[in-house]
This record gives C-alpha cells, sequence and structure tokens, in this order.
C-alpha cells in the first residue's frame, strides 16, 4: 500500500492492524503483493525483478533484485546571523563578502553543519528507504560535516548504525575557490549574472581560486593533513570535481556493487551530479539542467554487466529514480511539525521498530500532505534554524595542547559507553543493543566536551558494533568537532556475552542463585553464565548485523543443517558465542587490540586512538594494559561515558582533570582496589584551564550500578 512493497529473507508479521497495512513476502518466490487497499499507486517505481547473474545479500538471504545504489544529498544548510557566524564573516570588510542573505551563499568546502530543518529532511528519507525495503550495506560519504551527519542520521534512523563508513575527500562538494563564503547576490551584482551561471552550469569554467591566506583555506584544517598539497584545490569546475570522484566510484564503489552489495553515497550537489555523468553517460550539453534535490534518495539500479536499468518512472536523462517528488518531501517536513505535536513520544517508544516507525509516520504524513493547497506552496518559515560555517577553530582542532599532558607518543583514550537503560534498571545487557540514556548521551557530551577542552586530538576511533558505543562516540566526536574521523566498528569489541541472563534484572538473578553464583557470573574471570539457546532472539547468530557480517568465526554443521532444512535453502550459519566468561571475552578483544589498535594505529601510524566500547571488554583490556592478575579483576569496576587515558611509562590510566575539585576516585566507581588502575597514586594527567567550579558536582558520586537500581528494582521482582 502506498508503494511499500518491502523485502526480506523471510515472511515477517503484518503490521498492526490500527495501521491498516497488510503485506506478503516470501524468500523462495518473487512475491511481492498487498492486499486490502484500493488507495492509488504513489508516483515511484516498484522494485524490478532481478537480471541473470546478479543479487545483493539482503536480511541474511539472496534478494532477487539488481545491484543498487543510492544516491543522497545532503540537506541545504540554513543560517542566521549570530554571533558565532561574527568569526567566520565579520562585516563587509572581508574579502569573502558579507552575509546579505543568509540563505543564499556559496559553501563549497566550507564545513557548515546541518540545520534542524535539515535533520528533519533526512530523517525522512530515512523513512523513505526503509518503506521501500532499502538496506545499504556499505556507506561512502564525504569529509564534510553536513554529509557525515546526514549519514549517522540515516543510519540511526535505519537501525544500521553498525555498517562500515567511508568518509573520503572525493566526494567533497565542488571548490568554489574565491566565492567561497559570499552571497549569491552580492556575487551576481560584482560578476554579473552571466559569469555567475557560467562559474554554476558550465563544465569546464572555474572560479576564481582561493587564496592560501584565506580563512577558508582547507590546507589549515587537519582533515586534509594527509593529502598532498596538490590534492587540495584553489578552484575547481564540475569536470574536476569529476574528475576525483569518478575515480573513487570505478575503483571502490563500482567493486562493492560488483559483489551484490547495496550501496549508499551520501554527497553534494557537484560532486553527485559528476556521478550521475558518469553513470548515464549525460553529454556535456544536458549535464548542464541536471539538479539533484536535497534530501531524497536517488536510486540507481544495475543488471549484471553493470549497466544502469531505466524504469518506468526515470525522469529525462537520468536513468535512477527518486523515492519522492520534491514538493511532498517540502509538505512532509511541515507534517512531521504537526506529527510531534499529535503523536507525543512516539519517536521515542522502545516498543516501536524503525520499520514500523518508518511506514506509521509517512502513513499519518501523506495524510496531511493530500489535502495540499492550489499552489502546492507550504510554508516553512516557523521552522528554526541554527548558524555557523563550520571553520575548525574552537572546537579543538586548531589547539595543541597534548604537551600539557605529559604522556609521550601517540595517545590512547579508553571509554565505556555512555549509561544506557538496561544499566539503571540494573539489567543483563551483553550483546543486547539497547540504546543510550538521556543520561548516557550527557555523559558523552561532558566526555566530547573534556577532551576538546584539552585540545585531545584524536585520529582513529574503534567501537563495538553496539550502538550505544557507536553513539556515545558520535557525541563525544561531535563536541571534539572531528566529524570527518574514521570509525572502524568490529564485533570483538562487543560486551560480554551473558547467556541466558541477557536482559535480566541483577538483583532477581542474585536472590534466586546467591550472592556468590552471582558474583561469579558478573565479575568472574573464567565463569561462563548459563548458554541461550541457539534460537532465541538473544542469540547473535538470529541479528542480521552478526548474520551479514561476521565471516570469521567457524562454521557450525548443526545450525547449518536446521536453518537450512527451515527456509528450505542452504544458510550457512556460524558458530556465535552462546555465552562467554571474562576470559572468553579477552580471547577476541585482545588479539585485535595488539593487531589493529595498538600495532597498526598506535606504534605504526602513530594515531592518536579513542576506543568505546563496554565494560567487560574494557576490563580485559585494562587487565591486559595494567598487569592487573586473574584474581584481582573481580574487583575492577569501569564508571560510564568517562575517557580513560593510557600511560605506557606507567602502565596506568590517568583522568583529565574537569576542575570540579573532590576525589576522583570517590566521585566515579572503580571498584574496590583502584589502585589496580592508578598506580603510584597518580590520578590525573595535564592542567584543565577550565574555571569551572560547581561544588555539587565535586561531591556527586557515581554509584555503582547495584545501589543506583535499589529503588527500581522492587517492581521488576514482582
Amino acid at each position: 500500500h502506498d508503494g511499500s512493497h518491502l523485502c526480506g529473507a523471510s515472511a515477517p508479521r503484518p503490521l498492526q492492524p490500527q495501521i491498516g497495512w497488510t503485506r506478503g513476502a516470501r524468500a523462495e518466490e518473487d512475491s511481492h503483493t498487498c492486499e486490502g487497499d484500493s488507495r492509488p499507486t504513489p508516483p515511484w517505481p516498484p522494485r524490478k525483478q532481478l537480471r541473470a547473474g546478479a543479487g545483493s545479500v539482503l536480511a541474511g538471504g539472496v534478494c532477487p533484485y539488481p545491484r543498487r545504489a543510492e544516491a543522497f544529498r545532503e540537506p541545504f544548510q540554513e543560517y542566521l546571523p549570530s554571533e558565532e557566524e561574527k568569526a567566520w564573516n565579520p562585516g563587509a570588510s572581508a574579502p569573502w563578502g558579507e552575509l546579505l542573505e543568509p540563505q543564499q551563499h556559496v559553501q563549497g568546502w566550507a564545513d557548515p553543519d546541518l540545520t534542524p530543518n535539515g535533520q528533519a529532511e533526512v530523517r525522512r528519507a530515512a523513512r523513505l528507504l526503509l518503506e521501500r525495503g532499502y538496506k545499504p550495506e556499505v556507506i561512502y560519504t564525504s569529509r564534510l560535516k553536513r554529509a557525515v551527519r546526514s549519514t549517522w542520521i540515516l543510519l540511526k534512523e535505519m537501525n544500521l548504525m553498525f555498517r562500515p563508513v567511508r568518509k573520503e575527500y572525493q566526494l567533497n562538494e565542488r571548490m568554489y575557490g574565491a566565492l567561497t563564503g559570499m552571497s549569491k547576490s552580492q556575487i551576481a551584482l560584482t560578476f554579473g549574472e552571466d559569469l555567475v551561471q557560467q562559474w554554476r552550469r558550465s563544465l569546464d569554467v572555474r572560479p576564481p581560486a582561493l587564496d592560501e591566506r584565506h580563512p577558508h583555506w582547507p590546507g589549515k584544517e587537519r582533515k586534509y593533513r594527509d593529502l598532498p598539497k596538490d590534492k587540495i584545490p584553489k578552484t575547481e569546475s564540475l569536470r574536476d570535481t569529476m574528475n576525483r570522484a569518478v575515480p573513487l566510484y570505478k575503483e571502490d564503489i563500482e567493486q562493492d556493487l560488483k559483489a551484490g552489495k547495496n550501496v549508499l553515497v551520501v554527497a553534494h550537489y557537484n560532486s553527485l551530479r559528476g556521478l550521475v555523468k558518469h553513470i548515464d553517460s549525460i553529454d556535456t550539453e544536458n549535464i548542464k539542467s541536471i539538479e539533484i534535490p536535497t534530501g531524497i534518495p536517488l536510486v540507481f539500479e544495475f543488471d549484471e554487466k553493470m549497466e544502469p536499468i531505466r524504469s518506468n518512472f526515470s525522469k529525462g536523462a537520468i536513468s535512477g529514480s527518486y523515492l519522492a517528488p520534491p514538493e511532498v518531501t517540502i509538505a512532509a517536513l511541515e507534517a512531521e511539525r504537526k506529527l510531534s505535536m499529535e503523536v507525543p513520544g512516539f519517536n521515542e517508544s522502545p516498543l516501536v521498530t524503525p520499520l514500523l516507525r518508518a511506514i506509521s509516520s509517512l502513513h499519518r504524513e501523506r495524510e496531511f500532505v493530500l489535502p495540499e493547497s492550489p499552489d502546492g506552496a507550504i510554508s516553512t518559515s516557523g521552522v528554526p534554524v541554527v548558524a555557523g560555517m563550520g571553520m575548525e577553530e574552537g572546537r579543538g582542532e586548531q589547539h595543541d595542547n597534548q604537551k600539557e599532558i605529559g604522556i609521550e607518543g601517540p595517545l590512547l583514550i579508553i571509554m565505556r559507553h555512555g549509561k544506557t537503560e538496561y544499566n539503571k534498571l540494573g539489567l543483563f545487557t551483553g550483546w543486547e543493543d539497547c540504546p543510550l540514556s538521556k543520561e548516557g548521551r550527557e555523559e558523552a557530551t561532558k566526555a566530547g566536551n573534556l577532551l576538546n577542552e584539552y585540545g585531545v586530538q584524536i585520529d582513529q576511533v574503534h567501537t563495538s558494533c553496539l550502538s550505544r558505543a557507536i553513539e556515545t562516540a558520535w557525541i563525544a566526536m561531535e563536541r571534539m568537532n572531528v566529524l570527518w574521523v574514521p570509525i572502524r566498528k568490529t564485533w570483538r569489541l562487543n560486551e560480554r556475552m551473558y547467556g541466558s541472563l541477557t536482559g535480566l534484572s541483577k538483583k532477581l538473578i542474585s536472590q534466586i542463585h546467591g550472592e556468590a553464583q552471582f558474583k561469579k557470573w558478573r565479575r568472574g574471570f573464567d565463569e561462563r553464565p548459563p548458554p541461550v539457546d541457539a534460537f532465541s532472539p538473544h542469540y547473535p547468530g538470529n541479528d542480521p548485523r552478526y548474520v551479514e557480517t561476521i565471516k570469521d568465526m567457524p562454521i557450525s554443521p548443526w545450525q547449518t543443517l536446521i536453518r537450512s532444512l527451515e527456509a528450505r535453502k542452504l544458510l550457512i550459519s556460524r558458530r556465535m558465542p552462546r555465552t562467554e566468561s571474562l576470559k572468553d571475552c579477552m580471547a577476541r578483544t585482545i588479539p585485535y587490540f595488539k593487531s589493529d589498535i595498538l600495532k597498526k594505529s598506535l606504534s605504526k601510524e602513530q594515531k592518536n586512538t579513542l576506543v568505546v566500547s563496554s565494560e567487560n571488554a574494557i576490563r580485559g583490556l585494562l587487565m591486559e594494559l595494567c598487569d592487573v592478575s586473574t584474581e584481582d579483576i573481580t574487583s575492577v569496576e569501569i564508571p560510564t561515558g568517562l575517557p580513560m587515558l593510557f600511560d605506557p611509562k606507567t602502565r596506568s590510566i590517568r583522568l583529565l582533570d574537569d576542575g570540579k575539585g573532590g576525589d576522583p576516585l570517590k566521585r566515579y566507581n572503580f571498584g574496590s582496589k583502584p589502585e589496580l588502575l592508578f598506580k603510584n597514586g597518580e590520578v590525573f594527567v595535564g592542567k584543565s584551564t577550565s574555571s569551572k567550579t560547581d561544588a555539587d558536582d565535586s561531591v556527586t558520586a557515581q554509584k555503582p550500578e547495584e545501589e543506583e537500581v535499589e529503588q527500581a528494582q522492587p517492581a521488576l521482582v514482582q
């Protein structure tokens, strides 16, 4: 109904009947039918059938459709004059011009962030992708903040935060040279409308070059320090932009497509125009009329020869098809504002899946969109916007304070994810993918602010595949203004697998099995909890994120046989952990740490590295790094959302002084023997530049989780 023909490896349950949706989908046949609805077909295409030889892995099976590349342009950025913006555009005397029309100025390689309105556009785009059943397996984006944040929002809304993301400068927007930051009206007045149109539309005409003394010269930014100077453009034509974007497409994106993977590209107007010109072999004259609207997915499908498949809904020279017309998206933004007032708390409900939330939102939006005004115009003047062009100043990028920290060599920062609702309620979490709580997001924000305050510059991030760790890293990176830094996500940094205890109350387990057994399961070194059943929803082998991504575990013949018989086709199943002790957890985390973090990131590449993971994975790392014995490790606790710096000289950890005073070992819970981690009585490194003094914060201690959930547990036990 309304175009929601969804694809999967098995038939899912119908959606909630009160929303009025039913569907049928079976993996063994190309059956995508919807019954019980006579509403008109929407103006976007149904999915085409596979031509021989092509396929892509979706939901653990082979999807009978062509390879797909989804192109997505980041939304427009809107600006209002503000104190923050004065540093970027101080006035008419500035060489790049005055901000005469805040919403109409040239960005190029300047790095503004998304506005709330732009973020809403991206969330709607995620719903459109979810509704049509698209599940990208590889994501490419630029190094510019507006594209990276668009990517983050898409992945979070689609519950695909674990997917790999490549941030490549080749997908950056076109470099507009000396026009960067100038208002478009001022450019037209200065140079004439004809010349401006040549710069904007011509394939080969370049704007005036950007002087290296210009505040927006990208050679000053750390995100491009890995590039030779001749790779950083001073000005570009559309052809120049193509010449850096198309090789990335040929060498990497096209290879992923040939491997049967669905690819999502989140980029900019001109870099996407260059890719579209290459994919559809558009000539020089026709490319001038090609427009790429913001915030609407453009889907290309390819046959086995990597030729684009033109659909009945393709328009003009482009063979791809948009998932919604631009006017519908504009109307949907206004509808979303109304929905936020009509359905309070719906988006936050943990019982609503991303797919159900997406389809329900679209369904309700269409009810608002259908009775449009005659001219189709919907005002968005009431949507709040924020300002800032995002030069890497004032947020840690241009600071060089690491000498004050006193740790030689590249930094290793280890941080447990922020607090989750499971942590607050005292539940065993393990591999269960629960999101951060409000307190957890605040902890991650404070951690990022503290690292930024000390001018810590990270070059590489390693996280688990769990969303609580990924989001903690995202928030900290946002506060440090390093959204462009690459993130490596691996299951080897996942929390310990708690087996059949997953999702159960710690207090309840202690009451049933006794305190001694509870402590062995929770804090013992080689004690495993009871294993979870292989067909339990808590078993990783039933989670598509692990079924699709884990290829370095041994094959389970028994599960392969059972699952293949049930599916009536061969399904290779891996022997994933059904339970783990801390020793088992270390057996996967320590080899990864030594090979990929210690040997590669820290020693060979000399990169400052941030590791964001869960408590037991970090306990195992610190047991190795700080020489903690198997007997003593039971006394170690790891506080949530606190950055810890490893000092290789003393083989101990250090904290950054936040200037709040008090004993940090009393404020934070490191267990009964914190001296195992803080040796020689040294706790802090460096000296904070903060002038904050908060008496309440200085005496507020982070309680152990057992104490924190005392009030919540009676209700759970009952």
